[in-house]
């Protein structure tokens, strides 16, 4: 057995509607609608050269929780890896015109914070392709249900969950692995008065060369886990940055990658819009797939109702009432 760690991300469904309006979408009734026409419609929906499918087995409503989930597949029929033994050759992975390798990201809504989470996965449904995913699947639920939107179909955007308290965390972090800033015009800050030594002398770089944008990297690759940047100074970067976009409202952007302690596990964050996540740890059997329901129970146990964490009471707290 392995272990596995699996990120989850936050966010509040809406829809675009007319004049590009954005409203809250409550997908209750189009999960009910799903659950209730199990494989009555066909549920893929096509995403460029790959394809978007809805796993019909891999769904379902835990009554004892309130919480609907389920299970959708990236499809990809190129750049198809080879089987291989040790010492071997390589035999390649022959797909049938219909097959396709698939890739799994769970979803999970909760009806009384109205929030979907969605679970991480490297080669699986980025963000944008899961909106579109749901906006294809929600046209199909209305067509089932005779139902329409107008003379334009509403189109599901995902607003992500900002976490207000992930800046006070990262300022008490010890080890700072990797930090990045970025500026559309050196020159709305060149005449401001910064904390940071690094900053400071980096713009003063730009206004020697005549640059106009910038980007700052500072990274502590290929050094053992435990090192760090200069902690203080790392510091004073970010309240130098968070400065200059609050109070001086201009264009600078900064992204750190961080932890807690060399026991804890690497955090990244985007300074500007800190996006709620968490994480759990699953054991899992090497040459398997993960099941949805697996990962479902982990969630549940290891974060959204667990003591100490209870992701689902920092929702009610973060949300608006």
């Amino acid at each position: 057995m392995a272990k596995q760690k699996i990120r989850f991300n936050y966010f509040e469904p809406q829809l675009i509607v007319e004049n590009n309006e954005l409203v809250t979408w409550d997908i209750k009734k189009f999960l009910d609608a799903i659950l209730n026409n199990k494989r009555s419609f066909n549920a893929s929906v096509f995403l460029g050269d790959e394809v978007s499918d809805l796993e019909w087995n891999s769904c379902g409503y835990d009554y004892a929780n309130n919480l609907y989930y389920l299970q959708l597949s990236k499809l990809r029929s190129k750049n198809i890896p080879s089987r291989k033994k040790i010492n071997q050759d390589k035999e390649d992975i022959n797909l049938a015109d219909d097959e396709y390798l698939g890739e799994f990201n769970l979803l999970i809504y909760d009806p009384r914070t109205n929030v979907l989470v969605t679970q991480g996965n490297f080669y699986g449904l980025n963000v944008k392709q899961i909106a579109l995913t749901l906006s294809g699947l929600r046209m199909r639920v209305n067509d089932l249900n005779h139902e329409r939107d107008g003379d334009v179909p509403y189109v599901v955007n995902l607003a992500p969950i900002i976490d207000s308290n992930a800046i006070e965390k990262v300022m008490q972090n010890e080890i700072y692995r990797k930090i990045t800033i970025k500026g559309a015009d050196f020159n709305e800050i060149a005449d401001e008065e910064l904390d940071s030594d690094v900053l400071s002398r980096s713009i003063a770089a730009l206004s020697e060369v005549h640059g106009v944008n910038f980007e700052v990297t500072l990274s502590m690759a290929k050094t053992g886990k435990s090192e760090s940047l200069d902690s203080e100074e790392v510091r004073r970067m970010i309240r130098d940055v968070l400065k200059l976009t609050r109070e001086k409202d201009l264009d600078v952007g900064m992204h750190v990658t961080s932890r807690r302690d060399i026991e804890s596990s690497m955090e990244y964050i985007d300074l500007l819009t800190p996006k709620l996540s968490s994480e759990i740890v699953l054991e899992v059997q090497n040459r398997s797939t993960i099941g949805a329901e697996y990962i479902f129970n982990g969630f549940k146990e290891q974060n959204y109702f667990a003591a100490g964490i209870s992701m689902q009471n920092k929702l009610i707290r973060l949300l608006p009432r």
